[in-house]
């Protein structure tokens, strides 16, 4: 028998009012307490004329990790990767590990994110973000002039316009074809609104207070209750399709704006206490429930979304993932809520603002010391006016002593260097890791520095994993589902440089997720030379055995040089080298076919004949030579008669023409002419 509206209501009040971080608990409290030591507030115990000094060791710890699991987690564009499931789905999957880590990083302000998530479970034990889908619809209004029924109908057809204002003019006739009548045409001017919808992947993070869950609780995706608690304006509750009646009689009260971890977090004055005037912009407390129940009767519990506020159901469907990630710096096991690095120190705060603070009053006690006089030896009005060069008028020199006062800060600042050690054990943040103490480095060999530097670092990995692990694990895993899921269409983005085509629809949202992150691999220096080592060890194979060998590919080689790159701090190797596909790499890596093996035979009559060959090619090319020698001399004989008859003729041409001269002079001596 499906379960009545009335029945689920009683269900949903009983699991908010059991749920953790609904009421105070302890759990509220120790996040009210380390809100307000990494604030460094007054404790209350102050005394007027003595040292109220707060030390900030929770912030020092928490401020000294944050930087350092920033930095494993962002250093690279690709914070998780998916792997194929099966033979065919690897270009998939790489596609899917772009797409998801652009969405996290570009379409979304990943480092913000993770800087905010990071510093939540820090603070507060769990960190939790919301990841859910958007629709959503933009509108613009365009105007178009002497359309013809044509244009106007291919404009209309596309299905994103809705006409607006439509005019019709008359512009000529035209006969008609059939009948020869005219026929009037018309022009259209027309204002339309082009409806764009659009969808999104969107990520949240969450404050801890608006977050709440099952006492039985132990991980979120199978939790039986969990829920988003905030504060909506009646207006962003009927632009999500609520009924306007229905939230226009919501109580504007609520819990969530006074809890105690809210007014801790904001100073005086900073937490919003006035109602607005306007009725839509009132807010209300409204529940975003993921709830197990056995709604329909079939004796099994679905999961649920149900949207609840003031004691009405406003929206409910059935649901298939939990949209909400956690992570906790120190989890506990069979426990959802574990231990945070505040929880760890903010004792140590408390010892060390106690003895700094005495530290500082025997200080001011020492440089304004107590007086002792001889009754009725001074002037106590001289004695309690204390002027520069003031005059103290005394009947005896010895009726005025200073009361002395033992100065503690040297047997104190031991016990603040022992409580800096225990902080130190307990979160693994310390100076050396940070690389901010000089006396360790300058009086330590590096060898030593290093193993501190490690031993510190241990922790943090430790943290940085158990985050991977979990959370982030689960946030690569709701986007693949969301955007497989909703996304219905082509997508062109920017990756690598290149504008590539996204379409989820031909994806499968069961890869399987490994987060890359870099884990026990060191600083960058060590990086760097660990993937020198390695690259120098693939070259030499190269080389030695070539791209066919059975131990490294090209493929690999250009994996190694982009993870130099990203040590480096580039993060798109691409720019310095191209990426090799796996056809190329497995191209490059087939062996070539081995030429079949001849018999010795064989190869020494082989021989032989390339022996004979390579004589009868020496004998032709010298017997060309010779005869080309030959050739040149007969040429130069040629040359030569052909110069001598050249010679001769001229020589008889001269002795004609003395000749000819001769007969003439004598023609002439003669008369004759």
């Amino acid at each position: 028998m499906k379960m009545t509206e009335i029945t689920l209501k009683g269900m949903l009040d009983n699991e908010i009012d059991n749920a953790l971080g609904y009421l105070d608990t302890e759990t509220t409290e120790q996040r009210r307490q380390a809100i307000k030591a990494y604030n460094r507030d007054p404790y209350g115990n102050e005394v007027e004329g003595r040292s109220q000094i707060v030390t900030g060791e929770v912030a020092e710890a928490i401020d000294g990790a944050l930087p350092q699991l920033l930095r494993i987690f962002t250093q690279s564009d690709e914070v998780a990767r998916f792997e194929p499931k099966g033979p065919g789905d690897e270009e998939k999957a790489k596609q899917a590990t772009e797409y998801c880590n652009w969405i996290l990083m570009n379409e979304n302000p990943g480092v913000t994110i993770f800087h905010d998530w990071f510093k939540d479970a820090l603070t507060y034990k769990n960190g939790i973000i919301k990841v859910w889908w958007e629709d959503m619809t933009e509108v613009n209004t365009e105007s178009y002039e002497n359309l013809s029924s044509d244009e106007l109908t291919m404009l209309l057809s596309d299905g994103q316009y809705e006409i607006v204002s439509q005019e019709e003019i008359l512009v000529g006739e035209i006969p008609d074809p059939m009948t020869q009548m005219p026929v009037p045409v018309f022009a259209y001017n027309v204002k339309i609104k082009k409806i764009d919808k659009k969808g999104r992947v969107v990520i949240e993070n969450l404050a801890p207070e608006e977050f709440i869950v099952s006492k039985k609780t132990r991980l979120l995706h199978e939790s039986p209750f969990c829920a988003h608690r905030r504060l909506a304006t009646r207006s962003e509750l009927v632009a999500m399709g609520f009924d306007k009646d229905v939230i226009a009689d919501l109580p504007t009260y609520n819990d969530l704006e006074y809890t105690t971890e809210r007014v801790a977090r904001f100073s005086n004055g900073e937490q919003p206490d006035d109602p607005s005037l306007d009725p839509a912009m009132q807010e209300v407390e409204v529940y975003e429930a993921y709830m197990k129940v056995d709604y329909d009767g079939d004796g099994i519990a679905e999961l649920r979304r149900i949207v609840y506020a003031g004691h009405e159901i406003l929206d409910n469907e059935e649901a298939d993932y939990v949209p909400f990630c956690s992570i906790c710096p120190i989890p506990m096991p069979h426990k959802f809520y574990g231990h945070s690095l505040a929880d760890r120190v903010t004792d140590l705060q408390l010892i060390k603002t106690t003895i700094t603070r005495q530290i500082l009053d025997n200080l001011y006690l020492s440089n304004n010391a107590r007086m002792m006089v001889v009754d009725g030896q001074v002037n106590l009005d001289d004695m309690l006016t204390v002027t520069p060069g003031g005059v103290v008028r005394v009947k005896n020199p010895n009726a005025v002593q200073p009361l002395a006062v033992p100065m503690v800060a040297g047997q104190a600042f031991p016990m603040l260097d022992y409580m800096d050690q225990v902080q130190a054990k307990r979160t693994g943040v310390t100076d050396a890791s940070k690389g901010l103490d000089p006396n360790i480095l300058q009086n330590t060999t590096a060898t030593a520095v290093a193993m501190m530097q490690n031993a510190g670092a241990a922790r943090i990995e430790l943290i940085a994993r158990i985050f991977a692990e979990t959370g982030v694990k689960d946030l690569f895993r709701n986007i693949l589902h969301l955007v497989c899921k909703y996304q219905d269409k082509e997508r062109i983005i920017r990756l690598r440089g290149k504008f590539v085509p996204i379409d989820p629809r031909e994806w499968s949202n069961e890869y399987d997720v490994s987060i890359n992150v870099g884990l026990g691999t060191g600083s960058k220096e060590q990086q760097m030379g660990m993937l020198a080592m390695i690259m120098d060890k693939q070259e030499q194979i190269l080389q030695q055995f070539g791209p066919a060998n059975p131990l490294v590919s090209v493929g690999q080689y250009r994996q190694t040089l982009g993870r130099m790159i990203e040590a480096a701090g580039f993060k798109d190797s691409t720019e310095f080298f191209r990426e090799i596909t796996p056809e190329i790499d497995q191209m490059l890596s087939n062996p070539q076919p081995q030429q079949p093996q001849q018999d010795p035979m064989a190869q020494a009559i082989m021989a032989q004949t390339q022996a004979q060959v390579q004589a009868m090619m020496m004998k032709a090319e010298a017997d060309i030579q010779a005869k080309m020698a030959k050739a040149e001399a007969d040429i130069q004989i040629m040359r030569e008669k052909a110069a001598a008859d050249l010679q001769l003729k001229r020589q008889e041409f001269a002795v004609e023409s003395g000749l000819e001269a001769a007969k003439v002079g004598r023609q002439i001596g003669m008369g004759q002419l």
